[in-house]
């Protein structure tokens, strides 16, 4: 069974072939692919390469767009089929591993697997003129990373911005200055030991995939130089439908090897080229392990800029993070800058859980939770670009007016709940919810920030999730479970919730402060009513904030939106404080009354009795 959408054509041994085709990667991931081979001075052709593309959206999630190309040693009468094979049963082998390996595990496997089969072949044929050997060079793209995997002289490159960068290296040793021979390949031995390396790719990097046909005849320079020479060719003369980006790879590929004929190369000659135009967002994975190679800003100032922001005004100065507001020279828009502090840099955890922070924050869509997005890849910084949010911070309203309505607090609360709800949806606990991480507009309309303690459902799954040792976000407003040592969850962002609620309320906590010192949940004490400090507050709705602040995870609301259902009215059912007084405290005067009649008829009842002995 041949994968789909594979490029037979290019495996022939036939002196000249060629493929061009279109790949639309879902999630947003487009890849455009076209090569050329030709058997050149040195017949038959014992090159090979193959581009392949699932059509089920499924697989093409998990296993990627695969291409691969190969290049049969010439002392062999049988390293075409060698070459043919090597590109052909890897691709199938490799759509055909399971879903949950990871792309390493499972093209190493495949080669490994078909390195024992051509071995051993050659074994068998017992002479060297019939060994089953080729240089092989694989490429999978999925999501923003290539995935390289190398055995032999066939070449990878990276070009970006108009730069050509090898990626990969030769596995060759040089007997004289011309004569060389390779000390990896596959079937060359019963152990394979196989390069592999895994490069973050983006819109408009291409990845150019040779044999030495060309780069032995070509220098690093002429092949820059012919690539940027087609890019504006190609700018020059606009495409008017998508086939002719197609051609223009198959064409370009030609003409690379038609230089390389001309600068005088012997061999054979194949050339693949892979333009990426356009990339999904990065997955959290991807994202942390881009920390490496970034570096943290110095602290900033006025009128300071950093890449094409240029700084208006510090925001926040603090131990943990320094915040600017800046505005945009490609734009002209303000943003909010986020850096992480120098006192960290050597702290995995926080750096963790910055990288984690920008990844939820590119990944939010809808309005109330701050957007923050993508970091240039080109920057050598760490730092997030969010949006502005005109206004201040809860905790600023909350000082400015101390003593709210009941429609205010019941707006402000309505606005956080629809907020974390976003978050719900997208199986990630905020675990920092507070006054100081809302902001408020003149309209009261509520926007959640910072998503530094953030934690997403599948965080724990990877590999580059960091373990914390200790409690983050505020302790004050942190869950009684969480302070324990358990994991927070939803119930525990309810718990910050109805804690907030209540100070913007009250002014006050509903129960006693914790500290670093001393963060022991019982230390906080039971809850004191908010009626305790806002008399004129119906009972219901303290009854309201008592369930989301209650120390029973089990005890709180499961929906949020049943919060914020009571906070408009009291439960069917429910009976206010005054409903619930035995009727001596309710109404003290038709209770005596009541009692009196009683006694009185107990009276008369007893005098009948006499009265009839």
């Amino acid at each position: 069974m041949k994968p789909e959408n594979l490029s037979t054509s290019a495996l022939s041994a036939t002196p000249n072939t060629s493929t061009g085709e279109q790949y639309h990667v879902a999630s947003q991931l487009v890849v455009h692919a076209g090569g050329y081979s030709i058997a050149g001075m040195k017949s038959p052709n014992q090159d090979a390469f193959a581009v392949c593309i699932p059509k089920k959206t499924h697989v093409l999630k998990h296993k990627g767009v695969v291409a691969a190309i190969a290049d049969g040693v010439s002392s062999s009468n049988v390293s075409q089929k060698a070459s043919e094979m090597s590109v052909t049963e890897f691709i199938n082998d490799y759509l055909d591993t399971p879903a949950t390996w990871k792309t390493r595990d499972a093209a190493g496997k495949v080669l490994r697997s078909l390195n024992q089969w051509l071995y051993h072949h050659g074994q068998h044929a017992g002479s060297a003129s019939n060994a089953m050997v080729a240089a092989f060079g694989a490429v999978v793209i999925k999501s923003n990373t290539a995935h390289l995997f190398h055995a032999g002289d066939c070449r990878v490159y990276l070009f970006r911005q108009h730069v050509l960068k090898q990626i990969t290296e030769d596995h060759r040793r040089y007997t004289h200055k011309e004569t060389h021979y390779l000390t990896r390949a596959l079937g060359i031995d019963s152990h394979l030991n196989v390069d592999y390396q895994s490069v973050g790719i983006e819109a408009g990097d291409w990845l150019l995939m040779t044999t030495d046909g060309i780069h032995d005849a070509l220098s690093l320079e002429a092949l820059t130089s012919l690539l940027n020479e087609a890019i504006a060719q190609t700018k020059a003369k606009p495409a008017k439908h998508q086939g002719e980006a197609k051609a223009d790879l198959e064409a370009i590929s030609r003409a690379l090897t038609d230089a390389a004929l001309d600068a005088g190369s012997d061999d054979n000659i194949t050339c693949l080229l892979m333009s990426i135009d356009n990339v999904p967002p990065p997955t959290l994975d991807e994202a942390l392990h881009d920390i490496d190679g970034r570096r943290i800003p110095s602290v900033l100032k006025e009128g300071q800029q950093i890449d094409h922001y240029r700084i208006a005004r510090v925001i926040h100065s603090g131990s943990r993070s320094h915040i600017y507001l800046a505005r945009s020279e490609l734009d002209g828009k303000q943003y909010v800058l986020k850096m992480p502090s120098q006192n960290f840099a050597d702290d995995p955890v926080y750096l963790s859980g910055f990288v984690q922070e920008g990844w939820i924050g590119e990944q939010i869509k809808q309005r109330g939770v701050m957007k923050i997005h993508p970091r240039s890849r080109h920057s050598p910084f760490l730092y997030h670009v969010c949006d502005y949010v005109d206004g201040v911070t809860l905790r600023q309203w909350m000082l400015d007016n101390p003593r709210p309505t009941l429609t205010e607090v019941r707006t402000l609360a309505k606005g956080t709940i629809r907020a974390m709800r976003v978050l719900q949806r997208m199986s990630v606990v905020h675990r920092d919810i507070k006054p100081d991480n809302l902001m408020v507009d003149k309209d009261l309309n509520v926007t959640l920030i910072d998503y530094g303690t953030a934690q997403a459902g599948g965080m724990g799954e990877l590999a580059g999730q960091r373990e914390e040792s200790y409690v983050v976000g505020d302790l004050n407003y942190a869950a009684p479970e969480y302070l324990k040592g358990n994991a927070a969850n939803t119930e525990s962002d309810v718990f910050s919730l109805g804690v907030s609620i209540y100070e913007v309320l009250t002014g006050h906590l509903p129960c006693k402060e914790v500290n670093a010192s001393n963060p022991n949940a019982s230390a906080r004490g039971d809850y004191v009513p908010a009626t305790v400090y806002r008399p004129d507050i119906p009972d219901w709705f303290d009854v309201a904030l008592k369930k989301a602040c209650h120390p029973i995870p089990s005890a709180r609301y499961k929906v949020l939106s049943e919060f914020e259902q009571d906070l408009k009215k009291p439960p069917v059912g429910f009976k206010t404080h005054q409903q619930s007084l035995p009727l001596i405290e309710k109404d003290p005067l038709t209770f005596w009354k009541g009692l009196s009649a009683l006694l009185f008829v107990l009276v008369l009842v007893l005098a009948g009795l006499l009265v009839s002995r």
